[in-house]
């Protein structure tokens, strides 16, 4: 029990740490929260050594350039798994493409995770991810659907991984899930 509080309020402070860098002076734009598979087995990753769902919270700032036809906006999100899983906090940079009048949006992202997983460079045990790396890339998608001027929901696919570059242990790990967003202002 003492192991998950300490991990938990880990995680947290991670996750707030994270969010103060992506918004730095300017205040979030939107604040987003959700629930994902932990450990998905769609491929990409080897799999499945947590299983579990994982709550999420995050904030986005306000589009601060346009590249092409895309918004860029940082993000910064905190996960925590209820199975005893590995929680990790990542922040980044997510490009928006809106389409059907902006009911709709399309975000790629990528950024940098922590995680309180095993690090370790070799799979100990079957039940746990080691992820030969305590820092991971992180790339994401998001698929949006906006619901009224200041609720979203979306389809969110989140990869982490170190693409062996801390050595050819490289399992990874795959989480899929839902997340409603709330927009301020406008």
């Amino acid at each position: 029990m003492q192991r998950s509080i300490f991990r938990l309020s880990s995680c947290v402070t991670i996750a707030s740490t994270a969010l103060l860098f992506a918004a730095g002076p300017a205040a979030a734009a939107e604040v987003f929260g959700g629930v994902a598979a932990h450990s998905l087995d769609l491929k990409v990753a080897l799999c499945c050594y947590e299983h579990g769902t994982d709550v999420q919270f995050g904030a986005r700032t306000a589009p601060f350039a346009t590249l092409w036809t895309g918004e860029l906006h940082a993000y910064a999100f905190g996960s925590v798994n209820t199975s005893g899983g590995t929680n990790f906090a990542a922040a980044g940079l997510g490009w928006r493409f809106h389409w059907d009048g902006g009911r709709f949006y399309l975000q790629p992202g990528f950024g940098v995770a922590v995680h309180d997983g095993p690090s370790e460079k070799f799979q100990k045990t079957p039940d746990r991810i080691y992820f030969g790396s305590r820092a991971l890339f992180e790339p994401e998608v998001t698929l949006g659907w906006r619901l009224s001027p200041k609720w979203a929901a979306e389809l969110a696919y989140v990869h982490m991984s170190h693409a062996q570059l801390a050595g050819k242990q490289n399992p990874g790990i795959d989480d899929l899930g839902v997340r409603l967003a709330y927009r301020f202002g406008q």
